[in-house]
Formats: structure tokens, C-alpha cells, sequence
């Protein structure tokens, strides 16, 4: 075999080579390309979502507290 013939079958299995790793590399990339396309999206909501006033909690009971309400302090309730 001359260094011709050598060098292009080298070269041959080369290209199929990497044929080979780009039919696997391309779903994949695609896939991250997808992943990350959500991810960013659920950011973009995420920082959306506190520029929303969020209702305030309701205050607890003040009876739980020990304190009395006003209307239990009338006549009309003892």
C-alpha cells in the first residue's frame, strides 16, 4: 500500500468518524438548546412574579395573645 491509498483511507474513516460523533452530538445539543429555552423561561416568569404585590398575611388572633377583644369589655357581653 502506497502512502496515498494510506492516507486517504486514514482520511476516509476520519470523515465517517466524525460523521459518527455529529449524528450523536446534534440530539443532544438540541436537547440542552431546549432545556435551557425552559429554564429561561420559568426565570423570566419567576422575575415577572415579584413585581406583584403579594397580598399581605393575615394578622393572628389577638386572642391567642391574651389580649381581650373591645366588645368583650362592654356591659352588654358580661
Amino acid at each position: 500500500m502506497d502512502a496515498k491509498t494510506f492516507i486517504s483511507k486514514k482520511h476516509e474513516a476520519a470523515v465517517e468518524e466524525l460523521k459518527a460523533i455529529d449524528a450523536e452530538y446534534m440530539p443532544r445539543r438540541e436537547a440542552a438548546q431546549a432545556k435551557m429555552a425552559m429554564t429561561q423561561k420559568w426565570l423570566d416568569e419567576l422575575s415577572s412574579d415579584k413585581s406583584v404585590v403579594m397580598p399581605e398575611p393575615p394578622m393572628p388572633d389577638a386572642s391567642k395573645n391574651g389580649w381581650v377583644e373591645n366588645r368583650s369589655l362592654t356591659p352588654q357581653s358580661r
